[in-house]
């Protein structure tokens, strides 16, 4: 039975497959991210993020408090996940490297993003932000690695 199931290793490029239909439905779905980092205090933080991937690269935006903000700015290692939320679950992890980006009023992203995820409540949401909005920072992901799990074909070396 063992090799009738695809591996799940980890694949080191910089795109991921986005021609797979796991990956596809993941990423053209309205699923979060959830990006790993090491803050400040040198502990590992996870938090849960919109993002679009575009040319290649995972893209967020986020206040410039936000603690992710300097942590990223200090270390740029960061790791992702995004999974289905059915079974059977779906999910791609990402190795990758971020670099911060400071924009001047809303990011250019930032509209797209919020249609993917809030879809008709979008317009009332990005109102009242364009209010607020001053500077934002574009968190720039670019993958080092990716592993696609599906738990049909392709498990964790765990259930292997």
């Amino acid at each position: 039975m063992r090799s009738a199931r695809r591996s799940s290793r980890a694949i080191n490029a910089t795109e991921v497959p986005h021609d797979d239909p796991v990956v596809h439905k993941l990423l053209e779905g309205a699923f979060l991210a959830r990006l790993a980092y090491i803050g400040l205090d040198g502990r590992p933080k996870v938090v849960p993020i919109w993002y679009a991937y575009l040319n290649g690269e995972f893209i967020m935006v986020t206040g410039p408090k936000a603690d992710k903000v300097s942590a990223i700015e200090a270390n740029g290692a960061v790791a992702l996940t995004i999974d289905s939320d059915q079974p059977p679950y779906n999910v791609l992890l990402v190795d990758g490297d971020a670099t911060v980006e400071k924009t001047e009023g809303m990011a250019d992203e930032y509209p797209a993003i919020v249609e993917r995820y809030l879809a008709g409540a979008a317009e009332q949401y990005l109102a009242g932000m364009r209010k607020r909005v001053r500077e934002q920072r574009r968190i720039r992901v670019v993958p080092r690695s990716w592993r696609v799990l599906d738990f049909v074909k392709r498990y964790p070396k765990s259930l292997r």
